[in-house]
C-alpha cells in the first residue's frame, strides 16, 4: 500500500529559497504525522532523475532524541530536520526511516511497499551499527556449528569449521557488492536454501581457497581497519592459482589492483588466530 500523496501547498516547509541546494520539491508523501517523504529534482538535471529525503518536524511523535541528532536542519525552515535518503550510507536516513516504520507498525499503519522492518534495520547494521548493532556471527554454517572465529570485519568474519576448516562468512548486504559469479559461489545453510536466502537475508560461506574471490572484490570498499589484515600480493597469488580464468571473466578490476603474480608472497593472504 502507497503513502498519501499530500500536495506540495499542504507541506508545512518549502524549500523555495534553497532548491539550488535540495532541488524543487516535486512530489511528497505524508508517512506519519510530522514526517514527509519528498522527491524533488534539479532543473540542470534529466526530468525524472531527482534526490529523495525524509523531512520530519523536530517534535514528530516517531523520532527518538537520537534519531534527531542525526539529522541536520532544514535551511530556511527552523523547526525541521532532513535526512537524504540517496546516500545509501547515511546513518540519519537509516535511523530516522527505521523509527517511523516502527511508529507506523505500532499504530497499525503500513510501511511503505517493498521493505519491511527487518530489512530495514539489516541494512542499518552496515551502515550505523553504533545504532542498529554489528551483523551477529553465524552460529551455523553449511559445515555444522563453527568452532570459533576471526573477526574481520563487521558483517565480515572468518568461522573455523570442522569439516571445512577456516571458512568466510559474508552478511547479505556486503554481498550486494559482490559480482554475480563471485556472489553464486557462496554456499548457504540448510535453512536459507529452504526459505530463500533473499527472505531470510542469510550470510553467504566460502571455503578459504574460494574466499579470496569475495575478499578482493570486497577490498575496494575496505578501509585501513580490515585491508591491513590482508596480505594483498598472496591474494592475488591465490586467485591466479585457484581461479585462473577470474581476470578474464571480469574486465571490472581497478588498474591499481590488477592480477599479478607476487613472488615470494606465497598464497596464505590472511593470518588466522593460533590454537591456545
Amino acid at each position: 500500500m502507497e503513502q498519501k500523496q499530500i500536495p506540495i501547498s499542504e507541506l508545512p516547509f518549502n524549500f523555495d529559497k534553497v532548491e539550488h541546494i535540495y532541488g524543487s520539491i516535486r512530489s511528497a508523501e505524508l508517512y506519519c504525522p510530522g514526517a514527509y517523504y519528498i522527491f524533488t529534482q534539479f532543473s540542470h538535471i534529466e526530468l525524472f532523475r531527482g534526490t529523495e529525503y525524509l523531512v520530519a518536524a523536530k517534535d514528530c511523535p516517531a523520532l527518538s532524541p537520537r534519531a534527531r541528532v542525526y539529522g541536520l536542519p532544514l535551511l530556511g525552515n527552523p523547526g525541521f530536520l532532513i535526512y537524504d535518503c540517496d546516500d545509501y550510507f547515511n546513518k540519519g536516513k537509516s535511523v530516522a526511516l527505521y523509527e517511523v516504520y516502527q511508529y507506523l507498525s505500532a499504530h497499525g499503519l503500513p510501511i511503505p511497499a517493498y521493505t519491511t522492518l527487518e530489512e530495514t534495520k539489516l541494512w542499518g547494521m552496515e551502515v550505523c551499527p553504533e545504532y542498529f548493532g554489528e551483523f551477529p556471527i553465524p552460529t551455523e554454517t553449511p559445515w555444522g556449528p563453527p568452532l570459533r572465529h576471526s573477526y574481520l570485519w563487521n558483517g565480515l568474519y572468518w568461522l573455523e569449521t570442522k569439516q571445512a576448516g577456516w571458512a568466510l562468512a559474508i552478511a547479505y548486504p556486503l554481498c550486494e557488492d559482490l559480482t554475480y559469479k563471485t556472489k553464486r559461489l557462496g554456499q548457504q545453510t540448510d535453512y536459507d536454501l529452504e526459505h530463500g536466502i533473499d527472505n531470510t537475508y542469510g550470510f553467504r560461506f566460502y571455503t578459504y581457497r574460494s574466499s579470496c574471490l569475495p575478499v578482493f572484490e570486497l577490498l575496494q570498499y575496505a578501509d585501513e581497519t580490515w585491508e591491513s589484515k590482508i596480505n594483498v600480493g598472496a591474494l592475488k597469488n591465490a586467485i591466479l592459482k585457484f581461479h585462473p580464468d577470474y581476470a578474464e571473466d571480469t574486465p571490472c578490476i581497478p588498474p591499481d589492483m590488477e592480477l599479478i603474480m607476487s613472488p615470494g608472497a606465497g598464497f596464505d593472504f590472511y593470518t588466522f588466530p593460533q590454537e591456545p
